[in-house]
């Protein structure tokens, strides 16, 4: 059956406006690093996470000895380009909150845990659509504002230390229902509105050995993204009407896809006061969900009755292999209350050639980082201290050629820049 001439219409406009989910790495935590020690160090503290935000770094490290509370604030500005043009993309910036608690059981064991949460400015959650021509970098999207609640457990035996725990995010799923009828009251109208907020949990482990002067840590994140599913239903029974019938759309998708990771980390000590971080990081964006959301519209008029459906297939983004170093200084003369960190990455861009209707922005990315920590003392027997970090992300500019002049934005450039400073205040009872 075909559907007529304004349900096609309708049909083509809904597509237009939602064909696109933004697809995007969806959280300021996973861009720059969960707090000012690991945005210094560029994310290589794989194996010495700072205990009071392992729960997102490494949960192997919740079980340090002590309570500890940090409290935190980052802000992240994005300057990225298309043709040399400006994209308008919102900062990147919100608030962390983190606590990790520990206690040594005898000479051999240690237990604990710990909790991370980052509360982004602007929403708690963000679900966009837009024409899938448009172009849209792929890791920088504004669905970067995007609650994260990460809570581990750790265990930890003479050297070994293991780690599980989970991150919680909350969807979208809901129904809109409206109906128009009519009685021997004369016509009426009725409708509501039910939307929930599920909770979708992704794993977390981690896994180190101490070797005193040096360890080796393993990490694993699994994919998160925000699930879209929304049904508006339309009922209308009016005497006469043509149109009477039954109209049914249903929207799903994914929006603010953050891919499985894979992090293998090491840590050095070659003299006192001075440590040397390495990380090496596989994303699995292969596995990314379709970059568009399911549209299905089902017309069932007392005319022409008939039902369309639009899917998409998923998108053909490449596994990123990233790099990183970091290096802290504990001055031995300033009896280590001060400490400088450093560190670089590298970024790979998943975004290959594009060769069809999508136009994907994306380009590698040089990350330079610095930042300080200073320790403030006891004040009521509490140990309270401060850190500061700003992160550099450069990415070169890449030129992107479709094989053919008719397809939208045939020729583009993408690049630009991000930099992010945070700070935070922690305090700790032994």
């Amino acid at each position: 059956m075909r559907l007529g001439a304004r349900a096609a219409a309708l049909l083509g406009l809904v597509c237009a406006l939602g064909a696109r989910a933004r697809t995007a790495r969806a959280t300021a935590p996973g861009l720059f690093g969960y707090g000012p020690r690991s945005t210094a160090l560029a994310q290589s503290d794989i194996a010495a996470a700072q205990p009071s935000s392992a729960a997102f770094t490494n949960p192997a490290f919740a079980c340090e000895p002590g309570t500890r509370l940090s409290f935190g604030y980052g802000h992240g500005w994005t300057h990225l380009t298309l043709d040399s043009h400006a994209i308008p993309y919102s900062d990147i910036a919100g608030t962390d909150l983190a606590m990790q608690a520990g206690w040594a059981l005898g000479d051999r064991w240690r237990v604990g845990g710990g909790i991370a949460a980052h509360v982004p400015d602007r929403s708690l959650a963000r679900i966009s659509f837009r024409p899938g021509s448009e172009p849209a970098f792929v890791r920088f999207d504004p669905s970067s504002y995007r609650a994260t609640f990460d809570l581990a457990l750790s265990l930890r035996f003479d050297a070994l230390s293991v780690g599980a725990g989970a991150s919680v995010l909350a969807g979208a799923r809901g129904e809109v229902r409206f109906l128009l009828g009519q009685d021997g009251n004369g016509t009426y109208a009725d409708g509501d509105t039910s939307v929930t907020l599920p909770y979708d949990v992704a794993p977390t482990v981690g896994a180190s050995v101490d070797l005193r002067s040096a360890s080796v840590a393993l990490r694993y994140r699994g994919a998160q993204s925000i699930e879209l599913a929304l049904a508006t239903r339309a009922d209308v029974a009016v005497s006469g009407n043509p149109l009477n019938g039954t109209t049914t759309v249903n929207v799903t998708g994914q929006s603010g896809y953050e891919p499985a990771t894979w992090d293998l980390g090491a840590r050095w000590d070659p003299i006192a006061g001075v440590r040397v971080h390495g990380a090496l990081q596989l994303a699995r964006w292969s596995e990314a969900p379709p970059a568009a959301a399911d549209l299905s519209l089902d017309v069932r008029l007392g005319l022409t009755p008939g039902q369309w459906l639009a899917r998409f297939v998923r998108p053909a983004l490449r596994d990123t292999l990233s790099p990183r170093i970091g290096l802290l200084l504990e001055p031995e003369a300033l009896q280590r209350r001060l400490a400088l960190r450093a560190g670089y990455a590298y970024s790979p861009s998943p975004v290959p050639a594009q060769a069809s209707l999508a136009t994907g922005a994306d380009a590698p990315a040089h990350i330079v980082a610095a930042g300080a920590g200073l320790d403030l003392g006891r004040v009521w027997g509490v140990a309270l201290r401060s850190d500061a970090a700003l992160q550099w992300w450069m990415l070169r500019d890449r030129t992107f050629d479709k094989p053919s002049e008719v397809l939208p934005f045939a020729h583009y450039r993408a690049g630009g820049r991000l930099i992010d400073a945070s700070l935070a205040l922690e305090a700790t009872w032994r």
